[in-house]
C-alpha cells in the first residue's frame, strides 16, 4: 500500500475521534519526530486507548507532549494522579517516623501513632 493511501486510511480512523488536525500531528509525531509509522491496524487499537480514557483529545496531546510512540488509558490516568499531585490524606496523615522522631527528642507526642501519649516517663 502506498504511504499517501495509508495516511490517508489512518486519517479515516483518527480524525472522527480526534479530528483532523490532531489526528494529522499524531500521524505525523510517529512518522516523522519519532520514525515509527503508525499503521491502520495500530491506529484502530489507539482509538480504543483513546476512547478508554474519557478525554481522547487530552490523551492524544498527551502522548505527543510526552514524546510516547502510543499511549494506553492506564498511562494516561497515572499521569492525570501524579499532575494533580499528593491528596490530602497523605498530606495530612502522620507517619510513623513522625511519631518515633517526636518521642525521641521528647517533644509532645500527644495523640501520637504509638499511642503512648498516656505512658510517663520518669
Amino acid at each position: 500500500m502506498e504511504k499517501a493511501e495509508m495516511n490517508k486510511d489512518i486519517m479515516e480512523i483518527l480524525s472522527p475521534v480526534l479530528g483532523q488536525e490532531l489526528a494529522a500531528a499524531i500521524i505525523e509525531h510517529r512518522s516523522r519526530t519519532l520514525k515509527k509509522p503508525l499503521t491502520a491496524y495500530a491506529a484502530r487499537i489507539q482509538v480504543r486507548e483513546y476512547l478508554k480514557t474519557g478525554n481522547p483529545v487530552e490523551a492524544a496531546e498527551m502522548q505527543i507532549l510526552r514524546g510516547w510512540r502510543a499511549i494506553k488509558s492506564d498511562w494516561y490516568f497515572n499521569e492525570k494522579a501524579r499532575e494533580a499531585g499528593p491528596t490530602n490524606a497523605s498530606v495530612d496523615r502522620r507517619t510513623t517516623v513522625d511519631a518515633a522522631r517526636d518521642f525521641l527528642t521528647s517533644q509532645d507526642h500527644s495523640g501520637d501513632a504509638f499511642g503512648l501519649s498516656g505512658l510517663r516517663r520518669h
